[in-house]
């Protein structure tokens, strides 16, 4: 590539950015999701995809309480993930990427409908978020209107979550996106069934940041 095609390559990568970042849904994810996640004070996040528009994301988390970890399937996408605290790999595995770790708190924007597809991609990526939070942990799906069905129509997710917010975060957030689709944010919390108790859980919300497996140099 020229050095004249590099220059517009990346000229049309930052217009590409910050046309993402004034998104009605991005702007709320920032400005609103991100801060009522923090004051959570969750011992460790998972932000399922990264880009370039989402690496400053982790910023939102006090790194005193939080450790922020990113995961991206695309191995390119790890120079925006959150340093050694990212990782390559599967959502419908993550449970086997991050062994050893149990998060309070799981991101998901974006990915139904844009790799995660058909029903049986959902209920395994289901499954193994259900089994890497802890008990009570929040799961958050985002998804377009026009990509996917509404997930509180998943008798696959309600049987293992219930729908509801947190602090000043409600259960479902609306927005219109550009082409007129709606984009939606849905909560649930984790609940009990048979897999609840098939792995032994460290402590939550502001304890054991770093699992004994998982501990930074």
């Amino acid at each position: 590539m020229t050095l004249a095609r590099k220059a517009k390559s990346a000229v049309a990568s930052i217009r590409f950015n910050m046309q993402v970042q004034s998104l009605p849904d991005r702007v709320y994810l920032r400005q609103v999701m991100l801060p009522a996640m923090a004051r959570m004070k969750p011992a460790n996040v998972l932000l399922a995809g990264t880009r370039r528009y989402t690496r400053r994301y982790p910023e939102a988390f006090d790194r005193q309480t939080t450790a922020v970890w990113t995961i991206d399937f695309d191995p390119t996408a790890a120079a925006f993930g959150n340093g050694q605290l990212h990782r390559t790999g599967d959502m419908c595995k993550v449970d086997q990427v991050f062994r050893g770790v149990r998060f309070d708190m799981i991101h998901i924007n974006g990915l139904l409908g844009f790799g995660v597809d058909s029903p049986d991609n959902v209920l395994a990526m289901i499954k193994a978020c259900h089994r890497v939070l802890q008990p009570s942990g929040y799961l958050m799906l985002g998804w377009d209107s026009d990509r996917t069905p509404d997930p509180t129509h998943n008798k696959e997710i309600t049987s293992r979550f219930e729908h509801t917010g947190f602090l000043d975060a409600p259960a479902r957030h609306t927005v219109t996106g550009i082409e007129g689709h709606d984009h939606v944010f849905d909560w649930f919390r984790r609940g009990d069934s048979e897999e609840s108790n098939t792995m032994q859980c460290s402590k939550s919300f502001g304890f054991d940041i770093y699992p004994q497996s998982d501990k930074l140099d």
